[in-house]
């Protein structure tokens, strides 16, 4: 019985064909995808946002299959779709898991290994996420599967869904600035991506549903200006909202906003796009690519490993890896297709073929044979990716953010709102003590539901009152709250104080060229870096790890693996880039050295331990080889003295003078301060000054952060294994909140 709605069969494409603008916009944006994954440059993703024009084509091509079958054949042609992509995907962690056997490399623990048999997004912080970082897509892919009926009856009403999904953009990404809670980790990239891409996909059904043909010219000509003002807008909005690296995938709204412009640019140019992408070479080409679309989302990662890798063997570093890496990964990319591809052709029941074509290929070749090429495949690659997994003298993609990185949607952006939210400060004088049944029953509950974590310690600081406590350990040790222990990265903000405390003494100036020192190799043929620049690891200096010589058995001096650095290739000039370093916190350390004529440990002791009374803290001797701790990693303390240290610093000056606290806390154009770094909500006044909710510091396992709103500092640690790194920051913030919203009401008498 016809329907009322037309297939999508005659207006757009020929009976029983494809829609060569679907292939074609498809074509684009997965080479978009490769190119961004590849080179990392923040300005690629200002230019067609990819992953939104994806979920729009995926609407589009799932609403074509309900509207092409009725009742129970569109129901199967569903669960066809749902087997052609996790057949694939199947495939893929089948050889991703022997490549990670073969290299020894670790699983990366029970998520990492879950990612390979359910697609989802797990990070861990390490290389592995080349392996499953991208693997999102698929999830969201799925879900729209699920909930394609109610996107359906969405796509009728696409004008007010429109405005609620852009409106939940905004609540989400504003929310702190208009007095809602703030939504972040997990819980934000799953919002996210149901408002945003799930907008885009309604588009697209909306499209398909409609099918209303090339636009007139002055349809055109409205889109086309319609499109152009959205893009503007965004770039302005991306003006007054810093991104921290540039990259417009750090917001979800701003996302959403160039998406559509793009997206109406396409459909007011939709004529000619048309005409072009029909011609034959071009139809074939694109077609192509598109029967080939999930193997080559799926291993283009890889490619891009091994591409790099290989680089980086042949000593081609810096802006010249650019082009060789781009041509090796569509080779390798090429080669992936060659022998997985044909997995597609399965999962669809088609005939496999080594190449997609038209036609059937003339010489049959057993599935087992393709297997065999394919086994032979995953060997070779296993060579490559042992260099870069991990491993001992890998680090060739170190400089580079793992495919899809999704804490770049993390609550980092600083919002263009006057209204800070206030809380009430803590009592300062004689005030009962912290309520430590309170905060130890605080800290066990919230242990008790995080069954990946071993051991927790925290620590509250308020003037002179300090807890600590912790948890036991799950083999049974004592609680280490009142243990010394490696205070790590933490130590940096130690440093970053006594610099300041150098500028405003009059000893150092913090925008003058850091003096050449002993030891120490200058930048050859290239900028002068300041005190300041070090402070805010905006020099561009790369990891000593990551420089060429480097080598982990050895045992360096400070200068030493500042010069490693300082003879690498900048990963960016100065000022206009973060590139967190220890090279540049060793470096600022050697400088304060010569400017005092006394080590380090004995600036820490006489200008902070001391006058604080904190016994605890000092520089620890580390004979580690491949590491250096100093002025970047060297101090050890009780965790109680390291709150006590934040809150006299940032909260009572007691370490710094008004003014040196104003110049450590002034949050520059890089979102960043001296040795500080915020804890959002955050946002910026009228007059242009930023202000957090929290300043700081943190480390892999935990972090020590300020309230001033609150006037105390908390200090929290964890452990556990196999927990990633986008789980252990949202546990840490989490954690951090908890002990300070514990405290607070009870010691301001709330």
């Amino acid at each position: 019985m016809p329907t009322t709605t037309p297939p999508p069969t005659t207006a757009r494409r020929p009976p029983g064909g494809r829609d060569p603008l679907v292939d074609g916009l498809r074509s684009v944006a997965l080479v978009r995808v490769v190119l961004w994954h590849a080179v990392a440059a923040p300005w690629l993703s200002w230019i067609f946002p990819a992953m939104p024009v994806m979920f729009f084509l995926a609407g589009s091509v799932l609403a074509g299959s309900v509207l092409a079958g009725a009742g129970q054949a569109s129901g199967r042609r569903l669960i066809r779709r749902v087997g052609r992509i996790l057949i694939p995907f199947w495939a893929y962690s089948v050889a991703v898991a022997a490549i990670v056997l073969l290299t020894g490399a670790s699983t990366g623990g029970w998520r990492q290994l879950l990612s390979f048999a359910v697609p989802l997004h797990d990070t861990s912080g390490t290389d592995r996420d080349w392996l499953t970082g991208h693997l999102w897509y698929l999830t969201d892919y799925l879900v729209l599967l699920v909930l394609l009926p109610v996107a359906m009856v969405a796509a009728r009403r696409i004008r007010p869904v429109v405005a609620a999904a852009l409106l939940g953009l905004l609540a989400l990404e504003l929310g702190p600035a208009l007095g809602l809670p703030a939504v972040t980790g997990a819980a934000r990239i799953a919002a996210g991506d149901l408002l945003c891409y799930g907008l885009f996909a309604v588009l697209g059904i909306a499209w398909a549903v409609r099918r209303p043909g090339p636009p007139s010219a002055r349809t055109a000509a409205g889109r086309a200006a319609a499109g152009t003002t959205l893009i503007v807008a965004t770039l302005a909005a991306g003006s007054v909202v810093p991104l921290p690296s540039g990259s417009l995938n750090e917001s979800y709204l701003l996302l959403a906003t160039a998406a559509l412009g793009w997206l109406l640019l396409l459909g007011a140019a939709e004529r000619p796009l048309r005409r072009a992408l029909a011609g034959p070479r071009m139809a074939a080409v694109s077609r192509a690519v598109s029967a080939r679309a999930l193997t080559i989302y799926l291993w283009h990662p890889v490619a891009i490993l091994l591409a790099l890798d290989l680089a980086a063997a042949n000593g081609v570093e810096g802006p010249a890896t650019a082009l060789p890496v781009l041509l090796l990964t569509g080779m390798l990319t090429a080669a992936a297709v060659v022998a997985f591809g044909w997995v597609e052709d399965l999962a669809a029941r088609r005939p496999p073929r080594w190449w997609p074509g038209r036609t059937r290929p003339t010489v049959r070749i057993s599935v087992v044979r393709r297997g065999a090429v394919a086994a032979g495949v995953v060997a070779v690659t296993a060579v490559g990716v042992a260099g870069a997994l991990d491993q001992p003298g890998g680090g060739a993609t170190a400089a580079m953010p793992r495919p899809s990185d999704r804490t770049a949607l993390s609550d980092t952006a600083f919002l263009p709102a006057d209204h800070r939210p206030t809380t009430g400060g803590i009592a300062d004088a004689d005030a009962a003590e912290f309520p430590g049944a309170d905060l130890q029953a605080a800290l066990e509950h919230w242990i008790a539901a995080q069954p990946e974590v071993d051991d927790a310690v925290a620590s509250v600081a308020a003037g002179p009152r300090t807890w600590s406590g912790s948890t036991i350990r799950a083999d049974g040790e004592p609680p280490a709250a009142e243990s010394s222990i490696g205070m790590a990265s933490l130590t940096k903000t130690f440093t970053a104080a006594l610099a300041v405390q150098f500028a405003v003494d009059g000893l150092l100036e913090l925008d003058a060229p850091v003096p050449d020192l002993p030891g120490v190799a200058p930048i050859p043929d290239g900028p002068a870096v300041t005190p300041r620049q070090l402070l805010q690891h905006s020099t561009g200096l790369v990891q000593y790890t990551d420089a060429p010589g480097y080598d982990a058995a050895l045992t360096y001096t400070a200068a030493e693996l500042v010069s490693l650095s300082t003879r690498a290739p900048l990963a960016h000039p100065p000022d206009t880039g973060v590139t967190y370093s220890n090279s540049n916190y060793l470096w600022l350390g050697l400088l304060l050295e010569s400017i005092a004529g006394t080590g380090y440990p004995d600036l820490v002791s006489d200008r902070i331990a001391g006058p604080l009374g904190l016994p605890t803290v000092a520089v620890i001797a580390d004979d580690r080889t491949g590491w250096v701790g100093s002025a970047s990693g060297g101090i050890s303390a009780r965790p109680a003295d390291v709150a006590r240290f934040f809150d006299a610093l940032l909260n009572r000056g007691e370490v710094l003078s008004v003014d040196g606290v104003q110049r450590m806390t002034d949050l520059n154009h890089l979102n960043g301060g001296l040795g500080v770094w915020p804890m959002c909500p955050c946002g910026e006044s009228a007059d242009g000054r930023k202000w957090a909710t929290g300043l700081g510091h943190h480390v892999g396992d935990g972090a020590t952060i300020a309230f001033p709103d609150d006037r105390l500092a908390v200090y929290v640690r964890i452990t556990g294994r196999d927990i990633g790194a986008e789980r252990m920051t949202e546990m840490r913030d989490q954690l951090v909140l908890l002990m300070r919203d514990t405290a607070r009401p009870v010691a301001t008498g709330h």
